[in-house]
Parts: C-alpha cells; sequence; structure tokens
C-alpha cells in the first residue's frame, strides 16, 4: 500500500479516536468528574487505541511500525478536536442540560415523591 494512502487512513482513524474521546467526556461529565470512572474510562480509551493502532498496523502495513502512522493518528485526533469536536461539545452539553432541566422536573412531581415515599416505606 502506498504511505501516503495509509498516512491518510490512519488520520482518519485518528479522527475517529478523537470522536470517541468526546463521547468519554460526555459521560464523564454524566458521573460528575468522578475520579474513579475518569480513571477506569482513560484507561479503557488507551487500551483500545492500543488496540487500533496494533490491528491497523498488522492489517494495513504487515506489521511493518512506521512513525508515519503514529503522526496520523496522533494528527487526526488533534484535527477532531480542533473542529468536529467543539461542535460535538456544544452538542452534548445543550442535551446534557435538557436532560437535567427534565429530570430535575419530573422529581418534583408528587407522583414521584409518592414513589419514592412509597419505597422508602418498604425499607
Amino acid at each position: 500500500m502506498n504511505n501516503f494512502v495509509l498516512f491518510l487512513i490512519c488520520l482518519l482513524i485518528g479522527v475517529g479516536l478523537g470522536a470517541t474521546y468526546g463521547v468519554l467526556n460526555f459521560v464523564k461529565l454524566i458521573f460528575k468528574n468522578n475520579v474513579i470512572v475518569a480513571n477506569i474510562l482513560n484507561f479503557a480509551y488507551g487500551l483500545w487505541c492500543g488496540v487500533v493502532a496494533l490491528v491497523t498496523t498488522i492489517n494495513l502495513n504487515f506489521g511493518q511500525f512506521r512513525w508515519f502512522i503514529v503522526l496520523g493518528f496522533v494528527l487526526g485526533v488533534i484535527l477532531e478536536r480542533k473542529t468536529l469536536g467543539k461542535l460535538f461539545a456544544k452538542i452534548f452539553l445543550w442535551l446534557y442540560n435538557k436532560l437535567s432541566k427534565c429530570l430535575s422536573a419530573l422529581k418534583n412531581t408528587k407522583l414521584v415523591k409518592k414513589i419514592l415515599k412509597w419505597e422508602m416505606e418498604k425499607l
């Protein structure tokens, strides 16, 4: 495979990895930046990136490691974080705020208060 084509493929894979990191940031936000959850997600993300890099290297370059492959991944992640990542972050934040408002409004309804009171009496 041509090295330039391989670099472009790695760049696109890097964009996908950057988008995955954006989703993980949304999950961290849901858990209120819990350190344990953040560490587990960061570890899993690092493991995922390693597996993707290994599979890409084996399948596309016959197991030969080249620095431009890593450069393609890194530039793809940076490109996604600086462009699409900002858009996705705004969308996720809007979604989080809407869900928070809906849940807090639901929590203040009489039906939910009765259900919670009934559950507490059962204990």
